[in-house]
């Protein structure tokens, strides 16, 4: 009974794991500008929670201490094995907790790192566009100045070629 006991609270007692899953991301702005964002995020299956774990802890405790206020010392070997299982079961849970943790301030800080850096181009963008525009209202203004000189002297060489017929007839 005490063995069935021990591998019934052994097979209770589970061990997280975890994958890395990928996710890409691509944002694009007027159909222009691009910006891929790749986050990696850690799937985490805990067989249980952090308070579960810490319960089971304190039951296999409970347990152990009432096998060696009893005297028995196979149930206390069993309760000790037990109760080694739901700590390193409550580590685990915790150490899952953390790493979860620490995978989603890593996907923020990445996001917020890399959408920083797409707002700094997106700043240069418009500087030179706006620079490009200013170059061209220059050359346009240039141009107009250059077209109206060259108007007023082919009116101005008009005149005079007419004043020259009408004095010359």
């Amino acid at each position: 009974m005490k063995k069935m006991l021990f591998v019934a609270s052994a097979l209770l007692l589970t061990v997280a794991f975890s994958c890395k899953k990928e996710q890409n991301t691509t944002i694009t702005t007027d159909g222009k500008d691009t910006l891929a964002v790749t986050s990696t995020t850690t799937e985490t299956t805990i067989g249980l929670t952090e308070t579960e774990a810490k319960v089971k802890v304190d039951q296999a405790q409970a347990d152990l201490d009432a096998a060696i206020k009893k005297g028995d010392k196979a149930a206390q070997e069993a309760a000790q094995k037990t109760l080694d299982d739901a700590k390193t079961a409550w580590q685990g849970a915790k150490d899952a907790a953390a790493a979860t943790a620490q995978d989603v301030k890593n996907g923020v800080n990445n996001a917020a790192e890399k959408t920083d850096a797409a707002v700094k181009d997106a700043k240069q963008d418009v500087k030179e566009a706006a620079k490009d525009t200013k170059d061209a209202v220059n050359k346009a203004a240039e141009d107009t100045k250059d077209a109206t000189k060259k108007a007023a002297s082919d009116v101005k060489d008009a005149y005079n070629n007419t004043l020259e017929k009408a004095k010359a007839k």
